[in-house]
């Protein structure tokens, strides 16, 4: 093979990484807005519920859902330190 060819064929293995880690990025970001707006709708809901149960349920799934979303944001990081 010619050098040319090799170095193309590099080429496009590094472009394709770089693909799917923007790619990995781009739904990332989405998923980390998304539970980002659902952590803040059940703090609402938090607030507003007058039942200890409802109350109490609610703020486990806030707990979750911030959990979740600190995890996105770390993996987000990673991802950005890597490219």
């Amino acid at each position: 093979m010619k050098i040319r060819r090799l170095i193309e064929k590099a080429q496009s293995v590094f472009d394709a990484e770089d693909r799917k880690t923007k790619a990995q990025k781009k739904s990332l970001k989405h998923v980390v807005k998304k539970l980002r707006k659902h952590e803040k709708s059940l703090q609402k809901q938090h607030r507003e519920e007058k039942s200890e149960a409802k109350s109490a349920k609610l703020e486990d799934q806030i707990k979750l859902a911030h959990a979740q979303r600190k995890k996105g944001l770390r993996l987000l990081k990673d991802l950005k330190k890597k490219s």
